[in-house]
């Protein structure tokens, strides 16, 4: 098989991930091919001597590759020059007198996005040293560099400005309270807003409230629900000009927060400002919510960067710091890389969706345990089902197997997290998680508001459970960058000085030239770039574009590229989309992985329908009958995963060969081994409970 080097890995050329051939407990697990001297350390491991080495090969990179020339020439540049002064700029970097490309400011960027963050800063700096040493080399580089500067993204929240606001962080691990008191507070305020980072989320939330008696509207990217105002447990607390009633409080998905005034808003999952695709969401939201008092809930590593924020806005951070409500343990003992040692309670880590399939059904015929899931490619509503499955005693799942989805926005009882390996193909490189990850994921185990107050957390097999001690162990590395995203108007003026410049081309062309500064980062243009290519035939305004690229949906499935290109053709053309000529469900509910795939696909679909609803109502004006067929797909995603069983059954196919113990003498004691890890186990949660 061909093999990619990739950021420091040889990756085999289909997934990125080489496979050893054997088999343990059922399971086969995924190892990095790494060079002598290559290995990606973990994020609190990451210093400046690696930063050295990274930057002296992607300078390289740079000066040598014609990709990265080609980035270049966009602008104007001929080979010539470019020669001459990346030779200048190299030489400049390598010196340290490029303040952004040294060591130390590099860590935080390799963290946040590793080679492919370096090169767009690379790229970046290099538009710089030519602004203040060689002007001529691009034409207009001064202006080019006006209008697309992003330094001061605090100047464009206005409204928020002109407002004195009391910014409050409630700070602690998993489990530790600070959500439920910044919550106490929103449900007392006289207008207030609650900012999610999850659908699921927004809508646990409102339908909390409700049932409290509060009114509280819901908006997401494909709903909106007002209070039934009808029934008399739901008041408004007033009505506006046009005589509408007026709602208690909001909850959103953070990306939809409306742009008015609150008493109080409460801002959940604040680390995720520097997430390398969302961030810009959480950035803006802490900038421009005109609310009066903001409660931000999250890890302690963002409190320096959310002070140094609000100091650029004048404005005071209270930090209120909470410690975990029950005892989280790691387990002195792994599962023995077998998966009959799963025990009832547990929840099973797997970082792929098709290791989660097969972890469920290895861990169903070993044990006669039926598994729920829970992973992100399945609809909000159908996480929550299978939640709720899991967390009920009486409906026969006893075990959960997860993705990292499981790590925030859903109300879990788990006894023990097992973690069935600690790295993660993140699209590029196979990577230790981070510590944060970890620690969040981990940090499920023995929910206080679940009752079940000692949590255990340990590995699959015995080689990970040092770094899981490890690394549950340390407190995430501090924050240093924010996440920002250009607007539409920045975009427009840009596309100006360009206007025979292919969309997703300009749209690359902006983030190599404009001007950030070291407090913040733009958010990854990867998604929106591979967008813009689908559509760019299309006749279509820059604004339209602009929505277009931000709408919620990845078209890494052909699918959803096709749904997304008939939207798109619809809007362009100013003639209604019909729902029903482009969504079309299976006839029969699946029994397999692929058939749910398939339905997941068409729910992406379904839901990017009423998402355009809301930013183009012309062309898509059937949201009755896409919310008929969206419930019909969610319950179809459910059956199908209720269907899927494998306890006492035993497929014929060559590929259970993998499921069997590959060494004689492990089976011969596995039922001895067995009982002494449970024994072990258990005997570990009767002494934490009795502390």
């Amino acid at each position: 098989m061909a093999e990619q080097e990739t950021a420091g890995f040889s990756r085999s050329a289909d997934n990125g991930t080489k496979w050893f051939g054997d088999s343990i407990g059922g399971y086969s697990t995924p190892r990095r091919t790494v060079r002598e001297g290559e290995k990606w350390p973990q994020d609190t491991e990451l210093n400046e001597r690696f930063a050295l080495i990274q930057r002296k090969k992607r300078l390289d990179y740079f000066r040598f590759n014609e990709k990265m020339y080609t980035r270049c020439a966009y602008f104007g540049i001929s080979k010539r020059d470019f020669g001459e002064w990346a030779d200048k700029f190299i030489l400049a970097a390598e010196r340290d007198k490029i303040k952004r490309l040294r060591p130390k400011a590099l860590i935080p960027l390799l963290m946040l996005s590793g080679w492919e963050g370096l090169d767009n800063c690379i790229v970046n700096q290099f538009f710089a040293f030519l602004e203040q040493h060689a002007p001529h080399v691009v034409k207009d580089i001064g202006y080019l560099r006006e209008i697309s500067d992003m330094r001061f993204p605090h100047e464009w929240g206005v409204g928020a400005r002109n407002m004195q606001r009391r910014i409050i962080m409630h700070v602690g691990p998993t489990n530790s309270g600070k959500t439920f008191h910044a919550l106490q507070r929103l449900k007392a305020a006289k207008q207030g807003i609650y900012c999610s980072p999850l659908r699921l989320l927004a809508y646990e939330i409102y339908n909390r409230m409700t049932k409290m008696g509060i009114s509280c509207g819901l908006i997401t990217g494909e709903d909106r629900r007002m209070p039934d105002f009808t029934t008399a447990d739901v008041k408004p607390i007033g009505f506006n000009i046009d005589n509408r009633p007026i709602t208690q409080l909001v909850s959103c998905t953070i990306e939809m927060a409306p742009n008015s005034e609150y008493d109080v808003a409460v801002i959940d999952e604040i680390q995720m400002l520097s997430d390398l695709h969302r961030g810009w969401a959480w950035t803006t939201a802490l900038m421009g919510l005109r609310a009066k008092e903001i409660h931000l809930c999250g890890e302690p590593s963002a409190v320096p960067l959310v002070k140094r924020i609000c100091e650029s806005m004048d404005e005071e951070v209270e930090v209120r710091e909470y410690t975990r409500l029950g005892k989280l343990k790691v387990s002195e003992l792994s599962l023995d890389g077998d998966l009959v040692n799963v025990c009832k309670g547990d929840c099973v880590v797997v970082f792929s969706r098709k290791e989660i399939y097969e972890i469920k059904k290895a861990i169903e015929e070993k044990t006669g345990m039926r598994c729920a899931m829970i992973y992100g490619g399945l609809p909000p509503e159908s996480r929550a089902e299978q939640a709720r499955l899991f967390n009920d005693p009486d409906s026969e799942y006893d075990v959960l197997v997860a993705s990292d989805a499981v790590g925030m926005g859903i109300n879990l009882s788990i006894n023990r997290v097992v973690f069935m390996t600690l790295q993660k193909f993140d699209g590029t490189d196979t990577k230790l998680i981070s510590v944060s990850q970890t620690r969040q994921i981990g940090g499920r185990a023995g929910r206080f508001d679940q009752g079940t107050k000692v949590g255990t957390v340990t590995t699959f097999k015995d080689e990970d459970l040092q770094q899981l001690k490890k690394s549950m162990g340390q407190q995430p590395p501090k924050l240093a960058m924010a996440g920002i995203k250009p607007n539409l108007g920045m975009i427009e003026m840009f596309s100006h000085q360009f206007p025979n410049t292919s969309f997703a081309q300009l749209w690359c062309m902006f983030r190599d030239i404009s001007n950030v500064d070291d407090d913040y980062f733009l958010c990854s243009f990867d998604d929106q770039e591979d967008i813009a290519k689908v559509i760019e035939d299309l006749p279509l305004s820059v604004s339209d574009r602009y929505h277009f690229l931000y709408a919620p949906i990845s078209i890494r499935d052909m699918r959803m590229e096709t749904c997304l290109r008939q939207f798109a053709k619809a809007v362009a053309n100013r003639r209604e989309c019909r729902v029903a000529d482009i969504i079309k469900l299976p006839s029969s509910v699946p029994n397999n992985r692929e058939g749910i795939k398939d339905l997941e696909n068409w729910h992406r679909a379904i839901t990017l329908y009423l998402w355009l609803s809301f930013h183009f109502s012309e062309s898509f004006r059937q949201t009755e009958e896409a919310y008929v067929l969206k419930d019909k797909c969610e319950a179809m995603i459910q059956k199908g995963l209720m269907s899927i069983r494998h306890i006492n059954t035993r497929e014929q196919e060559g590929d259970m060969d993998q499921y069997e113990e590959t060494e004689q003498g492990k089976e011969n004691n596995a039922n001895e081994r067995s009982a002494n890890i449970l024994l072990a186990h258990f005997r570990e949660i009767a002494q934490a409970q009795a502390q």
